[in-house]
């Protein structure tokens, strides 16, 4: 390496960790839990590679596990300390700064020889998202095979634009990234972008800031396909949907392909343009629901063949009948038990019930309180308490967020003040928005009600 490198990759590495610093003391210390920052945050050494990415280099894949589900709170940190919407990644370097400092002269070389026109290919695609490793049933199944047309470019155009909706954990990501997996081993040349609409706004929001729309058009609209994340996120911006109106019909009208997922229909986006819910819905809409218990026990049975364990019929059966909303809780409890396991205890059903009843039944525990109605609504829609707290406004966060708020004032009658402050010192306003938010949706949502009654059960 010559000096002129190591001088680079120094720079790379200090002012990453500058930044690092700063989120950590500012933000993340508070958002997680202190035996979460000091076991797993304190592993972390960051660096960034260019001016998009934002690594967090770990020693193991154990740390990484742990590291990957935190990547949305770091990056929206990240936004609030740079202004910048870092693709945030975690990786592993056993060898710490000096596979780090390899990994940067690589990049540096390989980057010199980019075609710059071409950056967002596959470069938030996650590798471990392919249609092999998804669990296909009865509730996922005519979207995993339109998903698979659209991959394989069979019958792709009268799928266009493909509409993904249904609630958290479902497996939309999934499919969003296996498509753009598929493709790209398929037809390596092709330009696939995956990204999450909070990322795209965020990128929207400093064009405006610089005035300079040119390199954002042209890096979306010079795309083959466009797969974007939970699309709910564009409601209430006005700017936003113009922008990505006219986008989309760039893509449309040159035979590109665009594949969206949402939390629900086009029809119930309320604050979405008309002209956009109807190009959304000119395609083929299709709704996930949550798996059936046959799809439940394969997703099981699937991450225990992975894992190299053997789980007995008793221990399924009870993780199957006891989370039923989403495929994430079904890999949290098995995550829960496969710790147990790492450490040495025996795999029974006795075992499991012991190690998940706070997961089902905290109630059971101890009396309720409003930190354990965050407790399991955090656990139920897989976000952290911190995140209820936090100022984070993803759908992801903004939902659960609502409903602890909801509960806390129908089950304790805590006062909107109370809430308020309970959560982040939010104002009284936000917490009565947040109630007659979940009230709204209770009357015209089946879904909503299905997940409130699962959650009041958890509660009892």
């Amino acid at each position: 390496m010559t000096r002129l490198e190591r001088d680079g990759v120094s720079m790379q590495v200090s002012d990453a960790r500058k930044i690092w610093n700063s989120a950590c003391d500012k933000y993340l210390v508070n958002e997680v839990s202190p035996l979460t920052y000091n076991t797993w945050f304190r592993k972390v050494e960051p660096f960034s590679p260019d001016d998009q990415t934002f690594v967090l280099a770990v020693p193991n894949d154990v740390t990484r596990e742990y590291m990957v589900k935190y990547t949305d709170l770091i990056t929206n940190v990240l936004v609030m300390l740079t202004n910048k919407n870092y693709d945030v990644r975690v990786k592993v370097y056993e060898n710490g700064i000096a596979d780090i400092e390899e990994s940067l002269v690589t990049n540096k070389k390989n980057k010199s020889n980019a075609n710059t026109e071409r950056r967002h290919q596959g470069s938030t695609l996650n590798p471990q998202y392919t249609f092999d490793n998804f669990i296909v049933g009865s509730s996922n199944g005519f979207a995993h095979a339109a998903c698979v047309a659209v991959a394989t470019m069979q019958g792709s155009q009268n799928y266009n634009p493909l509409f993904l909706y249904g609630g958290s954990g479902l497996g939309k990501t999934h499919l969003l990234h296996a498509i753009g997996n598929q493709v790209l081993v398929e037809h390596p040349d092709r330009n696939v972008v995956y990204i999450q609409t909070e990322q795209f706004v965020n990128e929207f929001i400093s064009c405006i800031q610089r005035n300079d729309y040119d390199d954002f058009r042209k890096s979306y609209r010079m795309t083959d396909m466009l797969l974007i994340d939970d699309i709910q996120f564009i409601e209430g911006k006005e700017q936003m949907q113009v922008e990505f109106f006219h986008t989309f019909n760039w893509l449309f009208e040159s035979g590109k392909n665009i594949v969206l997922s949402c939390d629900k229909p086009p029809q119930s986006l309320a604050t979405l343009e008309e002209r956009l819910k109807t190009r959304f819905i000119s395609g083929l809409t299709i709704d996930i629901t949550p798996p059936d218990y046959e799809t439940r026990v394969a997703i099981l049975k699937n991450l225990a063949d992975l894992s190299n364990m053997t789980l007995p019929s008793e221990v399924i059966h009870y993780i199957a009948n006891s989370f039923t909303t989403n495929v994430r809780e079904l890999e949290g409890a098995f995550k829960t038990i496969k710790a147990s396991a790492d450490i040495g205890h025996p795999i029974s059903l006795e075992t499991t019930k012991n190690l998940l009843k706070n997961m089902i039944h905290p109630g059971t525990v101890r009396p309720l309180d409003p930190l354990l109605i965050m407790e399991v609504v955090a656990n139920y829609y897989s976000v952290t308490v911190g995140d209820l707290k936090s100022k984070l406004r993803s759908q992801d966060v903004v939902i659960p967020r609502h409903m602890a708020m909801y509960l806390c004032r129908t089950k304790l009658g805590m006062t909107n003040t109370e809430i308020g402050l309970l959560f982040g010192g939010k104002n009284h306003a936000t917490v009565i928005n947040a109630c007659a938010n979940i009230k709204s949706k209770l009357e015209s949502d089946p879904r909503t009600q299905e997940q409130l009654d699962n959650i009041e059960e958890r509660l009892v």
